[in-house]
């Protein structure tokens, strides 16, 4: 019973903040199921896996009735991540990725700088129009290798280059993350169920509080000022860029 309390905790603060910021699956989930169900690493990303379905399912619910996803955009991130997301997982099964974590760590602190430095930027778009399709594949080929390698969606890397790279409001490239990861979750986490890393008995509390969370956590962020929403962003994944940055530095000292 306590376990499954605690995983209902852990799915309505993952929930709130995938509808909130577009973050949650791994991204918050696999540390507090690390620290607080004891999971092993890779059950954590698996279960995770599964618990951002509901997450960033209920998200886009809620988006779309706020008008705020391109669903172009969607498609042409998401055939990318899809394909490549469980080939990574794959890959990976008995990689411990030290230097991956830190390469995401570092990532996320830029875009959180290039975040909050949004409003000296005068060019609506920084990519051509011209341009745009591939740098939408880009951002899917990236949203693969994150969610199969690293274990947690790639909300923090795309929301802040479809904002900084076409000129999205936060609001709408927050809609358009969510929808767009879900393909590369759901092959993700057939290849992880292949392993047997999937906790399903705590599916049922993990979802239940998702989707109460991410529900209000939308419903919210559609009700933000887009600037304040994004430098609530910005500085959400600056703290977890360090956070990356501290633990890869960490377990790679720990191998030597």
């Amino acid at each position: 019973m306590r376990q499954h309390l605690l995983a209902l905790g852990i799915g309505l603060t993952t929930g709130f903040g995938g509808g909130l910021l577009s973050l949650g699956g791994g991204t918050l989930a696999i540390p507090l199921m690390l620290a607080l169900l004891r999971l092993d690493a890779f059950q954590a990303r698996g279960t995770a896996l599964a618990l951002a379905l509901f997450s960033a399912g209920t998200g886009v619910v809620v988006y779309f009735q706020g008008h705020q996803i391109d669903w172009w955009a969607v498609l042409w991130i998401a055939l990318p991540s899809a394909l490549l997301a469980p080939r990574i997982a794959k890959a990976t099964e008995r990689f411990r990725g030290a230097g991956l974590v830190r390469i995401f760590g570092i990532c996320l602190i830029l875009g959180a700088g290039a975040l909050f430095l949004k409003e000296s930027i005068t060019e609506a778009s920084l990519v051509p129009a011209g341009l745009q399709i591939p740098f939408l594949v880009f951002i899917g080929v990236l949203e693969g290798l994150v969610a199969g390698s690293v274990g947690v969606s790639g909300g923090p890397i795309i929301a802040p280059l479809l904002v900084l790279g076409l000129g999205m409001p936060q609001q709408l490239a927050q809609g358009c993350s969510l929808a767009a990861r879900i393909p590369a979750v759901m092959t993700s986490l057939a290849e992880n169920q292949s392993h047997h890393h999937v906790c399903w008995q705590l599916v049922p509390a993990l979802a239940g509080g998702a989707i109460v969370g991410a529900s209000l956590g939308g419903m919210l962020a559609l009700r933000l000022h887009e600037s304040h929403l994004r430098a609530l962003f910005a500085l959400l994944i600056l703290l977890l860029g360090l956070r990356y940055l501290v633990k890869g530095s960490s377990a790679a000292a720990a191998t030597r």
